[in-house]
């Protein structure tokens, strides 16, 4: 895992790049910059826009009791797009435009609930669990207190 963290800390940039060029080469290297930065003002003002919806139905949906896990799903996709809008390239704000939409935030929500619920129901389960429950009530004596030290020598002699 922390190899495939690291080989995307360096193959993300490194093919932001190469699209980068690939794009100023056809419309333009300033074009291009002004594109990449356009794309960045706009996708922070659609995640902001978005994000106020979110926090709307996050509230109403806890104001009738409801389980908010829906929106909670919502909000964490939109963070992430709104990370990958700040960094600069055309990858990760298509990435980011995707996760701004609505029914696709949905579809991956879906699927994560999915994956946790098929991970729950496959962990291995503990063996006190699902046990014969006996309540009761404990009341110390004067027999069950422990012995002080001095009370176990004066046993001794």
């Amino acid at each position: 895992m922390p190899l495939l963290f690291l080989a995307t800390i360096i193959m993300v940039p490194y093919l932001e790049f190469l699209v980068f060029v690939e794009v100023a080469d056809e419309i333009g290297g300033l074009t291009a910059l002004m594109l990449t930065i356009l794309t960045a003002v706009l996708g922070i003002f659609i995640i902001r826009q978005e994000g106020i919806q979110v926090l709307a139905n996050l509230k109403n949906t806890v104001d009738r009791g409801e389980s908010p896990v829906s929106e909670l799903i919502h909000g964490f996709f939109l963070a992430i797009a709104g990370f990958f809008f700040l960094l600069p390239g055309f990858i990760t704000d298509s990435i980011a435009i995707l996760l701004a939409i609505a029914p696709i935030r949905a579809m991956l929500g879906n699927m994560m609930v999915k994956a946790g619920k098929r991970n729950y129901e496959n962990r291995p389960r503990s063996s006190f669990s699902g046990g014969i429950i006996i309540d009761g009530e404990y009341k110390e004596t004067e027999e069950d207190k422990p012995k002080e030290i001095d009370d176990i020598e004066k046993d001794k002699d």
